[in-house]
C-alpha cells in the first residue's frame, strides 16, 4: 500500500526520537513538495529535517493537478492540502493527524489513518512491547490527544488496565 504523509506525524515521531518506528511500520512514505519544504527547508536543524533529507525510504511526490488544491478547505496549510491531493491523485492512503485534514480525506474518499495506528501496528508486530510509553512521549512533546481517546486507545491495544499518568 502506498502511503502519503503530512508533516505532522513525521515531526511527532522525530521529536520523540521514534522516527525509526515510523519507518519500521510503514516501510516507505511519499511526501509532497510542500511537506519537504516545511520539514527540510523551514525546519532545518529541527527534529525530522535531517532524517527526512537522508531517509531513502521517504520519497518526494509532486501534485500534478494543482487545481485540486483550491477545492480543499482553506483551514488547511499547503502541506496538508498537497498531501490530500497527492494521495487522491496516486490512489494512496494518507497518514495525517489533523482533524480538518481527516474530514477532507473522508469527503474525498481517501483511506486515512494517524499516529495512533502507527503505534498500534508497531505493538501488534512486536516492534515495541507497549504502546503507552510511546503515546506518553508523543503527548509530552506536544501532540494533543483527548483523555477519552487516550483511554480508549490503551484499552484497544490491551493496556487499558495500566494506570493513566499524564
Amino acid at each position: 500500500m502506498k502511503i502519503v504523509s503530512d508533516a505532522g506525524p513525521i515531526l511527532s515521531f522525530a521529536r520523540v526520537g521514534r522516527f525509526d518506528l515510523l519507518r519500521q511500520v510503514v516501510g516507505e512514505l511519499i511526501i509532497p513538495d510542500a511537506v519537504v519544504q516545511e520539514i527540510v527547508v523551514r525546519g532545518r536543524g529541527k527534529p525530522g529535517a535531517e532524517e527526512v533529507q537522508q531517509g531513502a525510504w521517504i520519497k518526494r511526490g509532486s501534485v500534478k493537478d494543482r487545481s485540486v488544491l483550491e477545492q480543499l478547505s482553506g483551514k488547511l496549510n499547503l502541506g496538508e492540502r498537497e498531501a490530500l491531493a497527492l494521495a487522491k491523485e496516486i490512489g494512496a492512503a494518507l497518514l495525517v493527524d489533523e482533524r480538518e485534514a481527516r474530514t477532507e480525506a473522508l469527503r474525498l474518499g481517501i483511506y486515512h489513518f494517524g499516529s495512533l495506528k502507527i503505534i498500534k501496528e508497531a505493538k501488534d508486530h512486536g516492534v515495541i512491547p507497549e504502546a503507552k510509553p510511546v503515546l506518553d512521549e508523543l503527548i509530552a512533546s506536544g501532540t494533543y490527544l483527548s483523555d477519552i481517546l487516550y483511554k480508549e486507545f490503551l484499552r484497544e491495544v490491551g493496556e487499558g488496565d495500566i494506570l493513566v499518568t499524564q
